[in-house]
């Protein structure tokens, strides 16, 4: 019962990727890398979901999930103007995504047999600290209402959601996570910490500001 409580709280990612879907020709082209994020990470969430009813692992595509998302939120932190004053770093933060993504998963690991915790754990980590970059920034920067921001909201969540997915990542690494107590609570907080997140999500989309509408000047 605990299995499919869980995955019908995943599978409420379909909320925002139905609201991004709706929205999408109306929002500024600066959000598109998290929208691309959410309607992949539907489509991970439903070929597990299948995977795991029929009585399999879900190693592969998680595997090449982490690795497009990671790709897609550093497009979006870079749409966001963190980079702003050092460009040069978006294509060296893109080679050592890449290039430790391949260690890990096809070359030190089989990508059928190994999840790539090390993976989560590093780009999980980078993304918490954009996010926290971000927040400081607007937080000193906007004058407008915070909580109607669509970048603050999702910052907040990337933060929650990815700072507890280090922890939880080296708890399985270091062992801690094999005591059944432990598993058992950090499962739940996984969760719960993912349902947060999705409605984080949808929030953002909803407050994601329009495209700007251009007039031509008069002849």
């Amino acid at each position: 019962m605990e299995f499919y409580y869980e995955m019908a709280l995943n599978l409420c990612i379909l909320i925002p990727a139905i609201i991004g879907l709706v929205r999408f020709t109306k929002i500024s082209k600066g959000y598109y890398p998290f929208v691309y994020c959410i309607w992949i990470g539907l489509v991970n969430e439903i070929v597990s979901c299948s995977l795991a009813l029929n009585g399999h692992y879900n190693i592969v595509n998680g595997n090449i999930y982490m690795l497009l998302e990671s790709l897609l939120l550093l497009w979006q932190f870079k749409n966001w103007g963190l980079f702003k004053s050092r460009p040069v770093l978006i294509p060296m933060m893109t080679a050592t995504l890449i290039i430790g993504w391949v260690l890990e998963t096809l070359i030190f690991f089989k990508i059928t047999a190994h999840y790539s915790s090390n993976f989560q754990i590093g780009y999980s980590f980078l993304i918490s600290l954009m996010s926290i970059s971000i927040l400081n920034k607007l937080i000193v920067t906007e004058r407008k209402n915070l909580l109607k921001n669509a970048t603050f909201i999702l910052c907040i969540a990337f933060v929650m959601y990815y700072t507890f997915s280090v922890l939880s990542e080296s708890f399985w690494i270091y062992g801690i996570g094999e005591n059944p107590d432990i598993a058992l609570k950090m499962q739940t907080i996984s969760t719960v910490t993912n349902f947060i997140s999705i409605l984080l999500y949808s929030v953002a989309i909803l407050w994601m500001p329009s495209k700007q509408k251009f007039i031509l000047p008069s002849s």
